[in-house]
C-alpha cells in the first residue's frame, strides 16, 4: 500500500471516529437538555397540583369543619386531570395505599407506597410501557395529609420522537459530510503527495541510468528544499558519472596507445634479432643491428621511466619550500642548454616575483617539459620566452614561435601518449607523456594549465597557481637573458 493511501485510510477514520463521537455527545447532551426541560417542568406541574390539592383539603377542613368525602376528592382530582390529560399528564392518588383517583390508562410496575416515599421529598423515574416512555412522579403532600400521596405520570413521546428525528438527522448530515470529506482529503492528499510521485519518479529513471533528470517543485516548502536538494545530489551524482566514464574512457585509451607504442620498439628489436641470428654480416651491419636494438630498448626504457613517473607524482605529496623564480628557471636552462645550442634556440628568462612556493624539483620538471616542447616545435635560430609575473596569482609563462597547433589539437594535447606531429616526435624521441607529466605537477600545486596556441604563429602554456599559499606582493621585475 502507498504512503498516500495509508495517510488517507488512516487520517479518514480519525476524522470519521472523532465526528461521530462529537455527533454522539452533541446528541447526548442535547436530549439530556430536553430531559431536564421536561423534568423541570413537570415537577413544577406536580408541585403545583399537590399544593392545590393541599389547599383545597385545608379550606374545607378549616371552613366546613369536614374532611374531604372520597366523591369529593375524585371530583377535584378530575378538574386536574381533565385539564392535564390534553398535554398527556396522568394523576394518580392513594390515601394510606387505598386508590382514591386515577387516570392512568396502563398498569405499570410502580412503587407509590407510603411507606416509601419521604413527605418532604419526591421519587423520579421512567418507565416504560408498550415502547413507549412515561415519567413517573410521586410524594406525599403534607402536613397533616401525609398519608396521601399523589403520583404525577408525563408522557414523553414526543421528547423520544423529536431525540429519535434528531438522531436521524445527524447521521444522515454525518455520513454526508463524511462522503463530502473523503473526497476532499482525497484530492487533498493526491495533491500534497505529488511532489513524492514526481520525485519517485526521477529517481527510478536516474536509477535506470537517465542522470540528467531533474525535478521542478515550485514553492517555499519542505519539498521544494527537497527538490533543490534532490536537483544537487543528481547533479554531482552526473558529474561524477561522467568523471567515472571519461576516467575509464583515459584508462582504456592509455592501454591502447601504451599497446601501440610497444608494439613499434618491439617489432623491431625481434626484427634485428632475428637479422642478427640468422645473418652471417660483417662488422659493420653487426654494429648497426645493435644499434637499433639498443636505440629501440632506450625508448621502452623511457617509456617505462615516464609511466612510473606519472604514477608516483599522482601518489606524492609536496615537499613545499620558498623558490626564488629566477634560481629556478636558470636551473631549466642548464639542464635544456645542450638541447638549446643544438639548434640554436635562445632562451629569454625574466621574472617580477620575488619567490614563489611550490616543490622545486617538480616544478623544475614541469618547466624542463614545458621549454622541452617548445625547443621542439621553434625553428633554429629562434628564441623561448620563460617569465613569471603576478596577475591577481602567481602565474609561470613559457612562449614559443614555433609551428603551433590547431584548436583541436590543443583540446587533444595533455592527453597521455598524444603527439601533435607523429613522426617529428617518434625522431626526437618523444612519447606523448610529457605534458600528462605537467598537468598532474600543477593539479598538486592547485595550478591550472592553460595553453593559447595558433597554427603558425607559436604556443603560450600558463600556469596560474590559484592556492591561497602563493605571495600576493608584486616585486621589482628581474630580468636574465
Amino acid at each position: 500500500m502507498k504512503f498516500w493511501q495509508k495517510a488517507f485510510i488512516g487520517i479518514l477514520i480519525i476524522f470519521i471516529i472523532s465526528i461521530n463521537i462529537c455527533l454522539y455527545l452533541t446528541s447526548k447532551y442535547s436530549f439530556s437538555l430536553n430531559m431536564q426541560r421536561d423534568t423541570d417542568r413537570a415537577l413544577g406541574e406536580y408541585h403545583f397540583i399537590m399544593n392545590g390539592i393541599h389547599e383545597t383539603m385545608n379550606s374545607i377542613y378549616y371552613l366546613e369543619k369536614a374532611e374531604m368525602t372520597p366523591s369529593s376528592i375524585g371530583n377535584l382530582m378530575r378538574s386536574y386531570a381533565d385539564y392535564y390529560r390534553k398535554q398527556d399528564v396522568f394523576l394518580e392518588l392513594k390515601h394510606s395505599n387505598e386508590l382514591l383517583f386515577t387516570n392512568i390508562p396502563f398498569a405499570v410496575t410502580y412503587n407509590t407506597d407510603n411507606d416509601a416515599l419521604d413527605w418532604n421529598a419526591v421519587k423520579l423515574q421512567v418507565l416504560s410501557n408498550n415502547g413507549k416512555n412515561y415519567l413517573y412522579i410521586a410524594g406525599k403532600i403534607g402536613g397533616q395529609y401525609e398519608d396521601y400521596a399523589l403520583t404525577y405520570v408525563r408522557d414523553l413521546s414526543e421528547l423520544y420522537h423529536t431525540h429519535s428525528q434528531l438522531t436521524r438527522y445527524l447521521i444522515t448530515v454525518t455520513a454526508l459530510v463524511e462522503i463530502v470529506l473523503t473526497l476532499i482529503l482525497l484530492l487533498l492528499l493526491r495533491k500534497l503527495t505529488r511532489p513524492i510521485r514526481i520525485m519517485q519518479k526521477a529517481t527510478r529513471k536516474i536509477s535506470s541510468g537517465v542522470y540528467d533528470e531533474r525535478v521542478n517543485i515550485p514553492g517555499k516548502d519542505e519539498f521544494h528544499d527537497l527538490a533543490e536538494n534532490f536537483n544537487q545530489m543528481a547533479s554531482r551524482i552526473q558529474e561524477k558519472i561522467i568523471e567515472l566514464d571519461k576516467n575509464a574512457q583515459d584508462k582504456q585509451r592509455l592501454v591502447d596507445n601504451l599497446a601501440h607504442e610497444l608494439r613499434t620498439p618491439l617489432t623491431a628489436i625481434r626484427g634485428y634479432a632475428e637479422y642478427l641470428q640468422a645473418t652471417n654480416t660483417n662488422e659493420q651491419n653487426r654494429i648497426k643491428a645493435a644499434g637499433y636494438i639498443v636505440s629501440e630498448t632506450d625508448r621502452m626504457q623511457n617509456l617505462a621511466f615516464k609511466l612510473l613517473d606519472l604514477a608516483l607524482i599522482r601518489n606524492s605529496k609536496l615537499d613545499v619550500q620558498k623558490i626564488i623564480p629566477l634560481e629556478l628557471f636558470h636551473q631549466v636552462k642548464s639542464a635544456l642548454e645542450s638541447k638549446l645550442k643544438e639548434k640554436s634556440i635562445q632562451l629569454d628568462i625574466h621574472s617580477s616575483l620575488n619567490e614563489l612556493i611550490g616543490d622545486p624539483i617538480l616544478l623544475q620538471s614541469l618547466l624542463v617539459n614545458l621549454v622541452d616542447n617548445a625547443v621542439k616545435a621553434s625553428s633554429k635560430d629562434s628564441f623561448i620566452q620563460l617569465s613569471a609575473h603576478f596577475d591577481t596569482v602567481p602565474i609561470l609563462e613559457v612562449r614559443d614561435w614555433g609551428c603551433g597547433m590547431g584548436e583541436d589539437q590543443t583540446a587533444l594535447v595533455w592527453e597521455p601518449f598524444y603527439r601533435v606531429d607523429k613522426a617529428r616526435s617518434r625522431s626526437t624521441g618523444g612519447i606523448g607523456l610529457g605534458l600528462s607529466l605537467c598537468r598532474e605537477i600543477a593539479h598538486l600545486h592547485g595550478a591550472e594549465l592553460k595553453i593559447h596556441s595558433f597554427l603558425g604563429k607559436g604556443t603560450t602554456v600558463q600556469i596560474v597557481f590559484t592556492t591561497s599559499l602563493q605571495p600576493s606582493e608584486n616585486s621589482v621585475i628581474l630580468r636574465d637573458v
